[in-house]
């Protein structure tokens, strides 16, 4: 049998092992040093010399804040960072104080050079202790009395009348008591009546909350009827209520047609109040900046739109209807089918929720 002999040449001595690939070890631990030493320079250049130049400077001035006496510092012009939160007085939302309503009528007196620029004014409002004649009276007033305002409006519950009923039953007599419970059953029918699909076209029988924004639209001769009265004081008592008086169109309206609209509508309020007998509807109940007019259809849809959602609104005029309810408000019509007044003298709304 001849001799088996390897195929495999014979390496010179002297030279270094190679690896698989054909890269020798030191060549290797050449580049790894070299890709070391580049990313050793790129965080070093980038640290000391590109991230300062991009990084937000302060302002190293300090502003003092207004009204707290507090030293508060202010961001720079240059800052861009969101979380650089910048405290200063001008961000700062407060409500007026007393002393600021009281000094107000002193600088426009200065500015004008008039000594009696405030005489006009109401004492209430110099001292800066004006109220809503409807707040109640165990809510405090002036600038503080903001604070209970609900979307711009005084809330049912913080109003003269959310416990005008309540405050008549220790007022007086037993009587008062009795008139209180007849009151609330009266109310209780009203509601009946008001939710009825026949009577007002109503889709639902669960009545608005206690407290509920609603508008009521009557016409502005309808105002001298008891029942109608009745029934706006019930509903006064029970809803955050306003009322619009649609008063007849007019073609004309001349440069000084302001002032004789003005004591128009006071005439209307006027009677609405039962001309001062205990009949009407009280000014602690509706007070008179929630009677308003509008004679026109148009300028009646404007007043509900601007009012934050009211629970319905309550009118005899069909057109109503079509107008609101494309913007989702819930319109109920009284008197339909009948003609713009009874003949007996009960206004419509009387007779539908009264009858």
């Amino acid at each position: 049998m001849p001799p088996i002999t390897s195929t495999d040449e014979a390496i010179p001595e002297g030279t270094p092992p190679t690896s698989d690939d054909g890269w020798s070890d030191e060549e290797i631990e050449t580049m790894l040093g070299t890709a070391i030493l580049v990313g050793a320079a790129t965080l070093i250049i980038y640290y000391v010399i590109l991230r300062p130049l991009f990084k937000p400077k302060r302002n190293e001035g300090a502003a003092v804040g207004a009204g707290d006496g507090g030293q508060q510092q202010v961001m720079g012009a240059g800052a861009r960072n969101n979380n650089n939160i910048a405290i200063g007085a001008a961000r700062r939302q407060r409500q007026p104080t007393q002393a600021a309503f009281a000094r107000a009528p002193t600088r426009a007196a200065a500015a004008t050079g008039g000594a009696d620029a405030t005489a006009s004014l109401p004492e209430s409002v110099v001292s800066g202790k004006r109220r809503p004649p409807h707040l109640a009276e165990t809510c405090s007033g002036g600038p503080a009395g903001t604070r209970y305002l609900v979307e711009g409006l005084i809330p049912f519950k913080r109003s003269l009348a959310g416990s005008y009923e309540s405050s008549k039953t220790t007022r007086v007599s037993q009587e008062d008591e009795d008139v209180v419970t007849a009151n609330r059953k009266s109310r209780a029918r009203l509601l009946a009546r008001l939710l009825n699909p026949t009577l007002t076209g109503a889709q639902t029988k669960t009545p608005p909350a206690r407290g509920s924004n609603v508008i009521v639209c009557i016409p502005s001769t309808d105002v001298g009827c008891a029942k109608l009265q009745q029934a706006l004081y019930l509903m006064g008592t029970y809803f955050n209520l306003f009322l619009v008086l649609t008063l007849p169109s007019k073609d004309d309206a001349g440069v000084d047609e302001h002032d004789k609209e003005k004591e128009l509508l006071d005439n209307l309020r006027s009677q609405l109040r039962g001309s001062g007998n205990d009949n009407g509807v009280p000014i602690e109940v509706l007070p008179d900046h929630r009677i308003v007019a509008a004679r026109t259809v148009e300028g009646k849809v404007a007043f509900v739109r601007q009012m934050h959602r009211p629970e319905f609104v309550l009118d005899c005029d069909a057109e109503m209807k079509t107008q609101l309810e494309r913007f989702g408000f819930m319109v109920l019509l009284y008197g339909r089918g009948d003609e713009k007044r009874s003949s007996d003298g009960i206004s419509l709304l009387g007779k539908a929720l009264m009858a």
